[in-house]
């Protein structure tokens, strides 16, 4: 029996957790302060430490840094409903075990239990610069769902290395913002940060756009010109759309990779190449590799790590935080000082189907700014763009009715729940069973194939990954 303490000042998590710790058999600790929580730390020796992010006094990350400090072997993980990039770099600079996202996952809990207490807590130097905040001016990743938390930790892991970066997601998700995010976290942050759209460079341009040309190489070079991987230096060179590339510039790229160096078209001379690479594609590089329209030798080059986006539509509980940034962002741009937004105007939005991501929520976001008149978005200032109504599949109808007789049992789950003080947390259980009978479900009608049973569930393959037990 381990001894586990949560720190939190939400009584419900506490009680919640509570139930869940004794049904594991482990003892639990509970502390509503973070004063409280440094107190049974040092008087119990927990094993294990839950901790939020904002609490009375002494806040969750405080927590954590003195914990390391007197006691670096105890695993920590943080908790917080507030998600941002900024936090967990924090929590990774200060060695947190994990980092969690609210609303909790029962199962994502049950996961961290288990590798929290059956092997070692890292204890490994992680040195970190922090991105940064929002200032409310340019673009911030933000999100507390838990496919953004997990994005924001491999962030922070991946930005004091130079591992070869793929950024995979639809368009408009934010591949770019997630390539700086990584870039302005690390050591390069000081040096440039390069962008190129592979899909916006006339082919017959690009090879002088990334290598810079010599003055006379070609008809109209009046001049030297340094090109994108030259100017990148040390920074970081970010390819977006590196799908679009034609394959005899493919084979140019590979070669630079290679031999880390290349040369200016019109000339002999090699020039290093330094910067760190990381590309984005809104097209699965795989099945492109596989219909000859990517070179597999070049994929294997920059699919080293690969990071997905998850689109809007699987992440709407993020929906209102990033309707307060991008009008924070926007309000400045077209002059309008809004300070609040209706609720209906959230619940709304929340209910769109984004398919342009959120590149569309800021465009609708500017648009219904445009028309608003007072200090509070109304949701008849709401400018939202009518989409055509999507065709119904043919099997739809027979989803939809299994989908009711489902949702006929919420009146008796709730009824039950209220019979039985016993019963944790009703959403988590009732989503988290669901979600893992779907599936197992659909993993046994591919016969184990991920790729196909996430396409079955209208999943990425990564995110089903994140949800399979280790």
């Amino acid at each position: 029996m381990a001894r586990v303490l949560v720190a939190d000042d939400e009584r419900s998590i506490c009680d919640a957790f509570e139930l869940l710790l004794a049904a594991e058999g482990h003892m639990p600790l509970i502390a509503s302060t973070g004063e409280e929580a440094l107190r049974l730390v040092h008087e119990f020796k927990p094993d294990l430490v839950f901790v939020d992010v904002r609490m009375p006094g002494i806040d969750g990350l405080a927590v954590l840094k003195a914990i390391q400090e007197f006691s670096p072997g105890l695993p920590v993980v943080v908790m917080t409903a507030f998600g941002t990039l900024d936090t967990a770099a924090q929590a990774v600079r200060n060695k947190a075990f994990d980092y969690l996202g609210k609303p909790l996952d029962l199962r994502q809990i049950r996961q961290v239990l288990r590798r929290a207490l059956h092997k070692p807590a890292p204890v490994g130097e992680t040195s970190l610069v922090p991105a940064q905040g929002d200032d409310g001016v340019r673009p911030v990743l933000v999100g507390q769902s838990a496919a953004m938390q997990e994005l924001f930790k491999l962030i922070v892991r991946l930005a004091d290395n130079d591992l070869t970066v793929l950024v995979q997601g639809e368009s408009g998700v934010g591949k770019e913002l997630v390539a700086r995010a990584i870039h302005e976290s690390g050591l390069r942050a000081s040096s440039p940060f390069v962008a190129v759209n592979c899909a916006a460079i006339p082919e017959q341009l690009i090879e002088s756009e990334f290598f810079g040309h010599e003055r006379g190489a070609f008809t109209d070079a009046k001049s030297a010109r340094v090109g994108r991987f030259e100017a990148a230096g040390t920074g970081t060179l970010f390819l977006d759309e590196i799908s679009e590339l034609p394959l005899h510039l493919q084979s140019k790229l590979l070669r630079v990779l290679q031999e880390r160096s290349f040369e200016r078209v019109g000339s002999l001379t090699a020039l290093p190449f330094q910067a760190r690479l990381i590309c984005a594609s809104n097209r699965d590089l795989d099945a492109a590799v596989k219909a000859g329209a990517f070179r597999e030798d070049l994929y294997h080059r920059v699919n080293i790590v690969t990071l997905t986006v998850p689109p809007l539509r699987e992440r709407r509980e993020d929906i209102p935080e990033l309707v307060h940034a991008l009008i924070r962002r926007a309000r400045r741009e077209i002059g309008k000082s809004i300070e609040s937004v209706e609720q209906e105007v959230l619940d709304r939005l929340r209910d769109q189907p984004w398919p342009g991501n959120v590149r569309e929520l800021e465009h609708v976001i500017k648009r219904s700014l445009l028309s608003a008149h007072g200090p509070v978005l109304t949701v008849h200032d709401l400018d939202l763009a009518q989409e055509p109504a999507p065709e119904r599949a043919a099997g739809d109808t027979e989803v939809e009715r299994l989908l009711d007789s489902l949702v006929s049992l919420a009146g008796p789950l709730v009824a039950a729940a209220g019979r039985n003080e016993a019963t944790p947390a009703l959403h988590e259980l009732a989503t988290g069973r669901l979600e893992k009978a779907l599936i197992d479900a659909a993993l046994a009608a591919t016969g184990g194939n991920q790729v196909a049973a996430a396409r079955l569930l209208g999943m990425s393959r990564s995110t089903l990954r994140a949800k399979l037990p280790d």
